[in-house]
């Protein structure tokens, strides 16, 4: 019998950045939970998550100096995106959103509705249920709806026989968690050779997102520091921050600060124009474009 995890909320108080956070930062990975009675969790969801309203979440952007966030849908409403598409009601001036559906198997007025509300991309979570065939007729798809794919692999090793693939995408794509390393593998693995190969061409992106999944050691996630300095080096204009805020994770681990996690990104630059690159320029280049004109 499969133990669904229980999770903490988000720490109550944000301490703010040590280093300045530039105008108009972008936070390109976080999540909203809302009250179960409204928007019931998937009876097949690993974890329970508390409530985390848009409210919350958009003071703790507030607290740290960032504008915009990237609201991705969690797995625990599984394809039920009702709570992101109500948060992204409450602010289309702030937040895009990255669901969850089924593209190939849901009427175009649904997947227009959405694109209105402020959604931008869907997230495909790999292997899942998903194969390279469905993979490429779901790129097709979301070319059509002018969408991008948010990526998640099990780990690096899968971009080996995926980055191909991704390459010939027809639409843009965005690869969460660094591409989902972990602490002590090599750089020269062969699935993070194929994510460098892969940030080569136009329009292929990287998130230096979930820094805790990379490195579970904790704080100051050493583990995590040469595969985001690494990507750093080699494309410094294909990479965003994202937050993974509230950070569902298991409640014996460390609950992360958000002020140093954005802290990260000066400590692996080392100077302020590639910080600005990842927490305001690459991110404004890639989600608005495609956000219809709500942000502001």
């Amino acid at each position: 019998m499969t133990t669904i995890v229980r999770i903490r909320p988000a720490r109550s108080t944000v301490t703010p950045p040590r280093h300045p956070v530039p105008h108009g930062a972008w936070d390109t990975h976080a999540h909203v939970f809302g009250p179960r009675e409204l928007f019931p969790q998937s009876p097949t969801r690993s974890y329970v998550a508390p409530t985390q309203g848009v409210d919350r979440y958009l003071g703790v952007l507030d607290a740290l100096g960032i504008r915009h966030g990237v609201l991705v849908q969690p797995s625990v409403y599984h394809q039920d995106n009702s709570c992101l598409l109500a948060a992204l009601d409450e602010a289309p001036d702030r937040l895009v959103g990255v669901v969850d559906v089924d593209v190939l198997d849901t009427p175009d007025d649904v997947l227009h509705s959405m694109t209105r509300r402020g959604v931008v991309g869907l997230r495909v979570q790999w292997p899942g249920n998903h194969s390279v065939d469905r993979l490429r007729a779901t790129a097709d798809r979301l070319a059509e709806l002018g969408w991008h794919l948010d990526l998640r692999v099990a780990g690096a090793r899968a971009l080996t026989d995926l980055a191909p693939v991704l390459a010939a995408s027809p639409v843009p794509v965005m690869i969460e968690s660094m591409g989902s390393p972990r602490a002590g593998e090599s750089l020269q693995s062969s699935g993070f050779r194929s994510l460098f190969d892969l940030l080569t061409e136009p329009d292929r992106y990287v998130k230096l997102s979930h820094v805790y999944q990379v490195d579970a050691s904790g704080p100051p996630y050493r583990g995590a520091t040469p595969f985001a300095r690494a990507l750093i080096e080699h494309a410094p204009d294909r990479l965003v921050w994202g937050s993974d805020w509230p950070h569902p994770m298991p409640p014996d681990e460390f609950l992360p600060d958000d002020g140093a996690l954005v802290d990260l990104v000066p400590h692996w630059t080392g100077d302020a124009d590639t910080t600005r690159l990842i927490l305001r320029d690459n991110p404004f280049r890639f989600y608005r474009p495609r956000s219809q004109g709500g942000l502001s």
